[in-house]
């Protein structure tokens, strides 16, 4: 024992010599460990958000400083004591009096719910599973169909798209479904990629000489999973080989599941051939979430920091940032990375300070002429037509479309919307804003503008006109 605590203060003295005093301070306090065993640099942290800082910031120091105090390599290995967290006093410098340093108080820290995914070392994070996608109106769809995928091997339906905008879950679905197949079917040969990777595999293969071994492993493959499909567009040679793996693979009875940021229809430059294939299983598309579900989202994330996170500042970041998962998760990180740092507790105060700029700019993001310009661009109508006293089924559904867009993406109040849009009242905006949110709920068929087959595709048309 007295030579582990001897050895634990010849590494701690060596990593402080390359991290500086005041980070090593900060993320090497009384909460973290070091030690040695067997071949193993051991890094004992109080919670996985420690492990991933730590990892992602000095395990190259931590590894020199190893090697340099026992004289041999060490690889490095973390584990989570959780039981140290109460204690966990990460020293922070004071502005304006240099190296005096105090020990603050820090988010409350609760032991990992037990359903955490375990890591394995040497990846940047776990891959994600369906039992952690949180499922709200606008996914529940998705992760039914995923979940079918998985459970039956494409006996349902086969293949399987998932579509909608970027950060709204897709790659979590198809990693979460990857995993499944794994665990379900042991011995399956998965092989998820992205599209990105299988073209420059193709391409790769044909300069080398190596095209049978490149189609032996995707055409073999017992189930296939691409990621991106959209990349493939305006590849006419790669979308010929890709039509051939799919074809192959369909005739085996092997599992397809791609994603894309819209309906197969939709990606333009893809041809007819892949496009009626793709049509040829089941095609779902996820929504941006709604207000219940990114409150859910958020808990859950939390949760698997293991951090204690206020219904309130809940409520605040679900409240103001309505766009995707990834933009919600970003918010979370970054709130716990201040938390942390400033020594302080993650309080709505906190969150308004930490997001201030955050919010101010994802709300100037999309201004109400902005979604007048995209509605008007797409129909081919005047911003005076759309904002006249007409009720024509020509006018009105967009105007009605445009008042929803307003709602969700502008931040701008029900009456400012309607006052907007040719001074009507807010319940004006209220009906219209249900009204869309029926249609789209009750998948409506769209008979407004051709080449786009239901009033979501139309969404999505002119969300991407709007950059969101």
């Amino acid at each position: 024992m007295e030579h582990q605590g001897l050895l634990e203060q010849e590494l701690r003295a060596a990593v402080a010599e390359r991290v500086g005093e005041n980070r090593f301070g900060l993320w090497f306090g009384e909460g973290v460990r070091l030690g040695v065993e067997g071949d193993a640099l051991e890094v004992g942290v109080p919670n996985d958000f420690f492990r991933q800082w730590i990892h992602g910031h000095f395990a190259e120091n931590l590894v020199e400083a190893g090697e340099a105090v026992t004289g041999r390599p060490l690889r490095l290995a973390f584990t989570i004591d959780a039981e140290t967290a109460p204690d966990l006093k990460p020293l922070i410098d004071i502005p304006g009096h240099e190296g005096d340093r105090r020990a603050a108080p820090v988010v409350p820290i609760p032991k990992p719910s037990p359903a955490t995914p375990e890591r394995h070392r040497g990846q940047a994070r776990p891959a994600r599973r369906l039992d952690d996608f949180v499922t709200g109106s606008g996914n529940r769809m998705a992760h039914a169909a995923a979940s079918e995928m998985a459970q039956s091997l494409g006996a349902s339906f086969n293949p399987l798209v998932i579509h909608g905008a970027v950060g709204l879950g897709k790659t979590h679905l198809l990693e979460g479904i990857a995993g499944a197949l794994r665990s379900l079917h042991p011995g399956l040969n998965v092989v998820h990629m992205t599209a990105e990777g299988f073209t420059n595999g193709f391409l790769d293969a044909m300069r080398t000489g190596t095209l049978a071994a490149f189609r032996n492993r995707n055409r073999r493959a017992g189930a296939l999973i691409v990621d991106d499909v959209h990349f493939l567009a305006a590849k006419r040679a790669t979308q010929d080989e890709f039509l051939h793996t799919f074809n192959a693979l369909i005739a085996d009875g092997a599992p397809i599941v791609m994603a894309a940021d819209q309906h197969p229809r939709l990606v333009s430059k893809l041809t007819d051939e892949l496009v009626t294939r793709f049509l040829g299983g089941m095609v779902v598309k996820i929504e941006a979430p709604d207000t219940i579900t990114r409150r859910a989202i958020l808990k859950a994330k939390a949760a698997s920091r293991g951090v204690d996170v206020p219904d309130a500042v809940i409520a605040y970041v679900a409240d103001h940032l309505r766009a995707s998962v990834r933009e919600l998760e970003g918010a979370l990180n970054s709130l716990i990375a201040h938390a942390v740092l400033a020594g302080k507790r993650l309080d709505l105060n906190l969150a308004k300070a930490a997001l201030r700029d955050t919010i101010r700019h994802t709300a100037q993001a999309v201004a109400l002429k902005d979604v007048e310009r995209a509605v008007c661009g797409l129909f081919g109508i005047e911003p005076d037509v759309l904002k006249s006293e007409s009720r024509a089924r020509a006018v009105a559904h967009p105007r009605m479309l445009a008042m929803y867009l307003a709602r969700k993406h502008t931040g701008a109040a029900y009456s400012e919307i309607g006052r907007f849009f040719g001074g009507r009242n807010h319940s004006t905006v209220i009906s219209a804003e249900k009204k869309v949110a029926t249609w789209l709920r009750d998948e409506q068929r769209n008979a407004l503008l051709a080449g786009f087959e239901t009033v979501a595709d139309l969404l999505t048309a002119l969300e991407r006109t709007l950059g969101t």
